[in-house]
């Protein structure tokens, strides 16, 4: 049941801190250690102070995929990507920082309902973006495209995750 209680507005500063320092912790410890009580700890505040700017650790998940889809669409959207686009994909993709967030909101979108249609809507938006920016760079050059845009954007983005990971956990073969 939500509560009734006030809630700071989101646009304040120290909502934007909240949602920095729980990133920060996703990205250094994983998303089981994203807690109220570590999220206060991290910027010395009283764990109330949490709930004060979100209705519930959902809530601030959800803020903190929609934050960072606005952040990787918008990269999307920068001249490097429309004038080399499958480099500039695989680049953004390939980021250990990113893909390692990726993976973790992906974890957390399994288990969690209300992170998973925020994560899913991000997804989609993101591979509909690296479809279009495909699509228009062959159109420009006049290339018919052998394999579907959005296949191979699906490709170049799983492959690049794919292969920060396999880092991360160590493979060698």
């Amino acid at each position: 049941m939500a509560s009734n209680r006030r809630r700071a507005a989101p646009e304040s500063e120290m909502h934007g801190l909240l949602l920095d320092a729980a990133e920060a912790i996703i990205r250094e410890q994983g998303h089981g250690a994203l807690t109220a009580r570590t999220l206060a700890d991290r910027l010395e505040l009283k764990r109330q102070i949490v709930h004060y700017y979100f209705e519930s650790m959902d809530a601030l998940l959800v803020q903190l995929v929609r934050r960072t889809s606005q952040r990787a669409l918008a990269a999307l959207n920068e001249p490097a990507v429309r004038a080399d686009p499958l480099r500039a994909i695989w680049r953004m993709s390939n980021d250990r920082e990113f893909a390692l967030l990726a993976l973790e909101l992906a974890a957390l979108a399994a288990r969690r309902p209300a992170v998973r249609a925020v994560v899913r809507e991000a997804a989609e938006a993101a591979r509909a973006a690296q479809t279009r920016i495909l699509a228009a760079h062959l159109a420009a050059r006049g290339i018919e495209p052998k394999i579907d845009p959005e296949v191979a954007a699906i490709v170049l983005a799983s492959l690049s995750y794919t292969m920060v990971q396999v880092d991360a956990v160590g493979i060698s073969a």
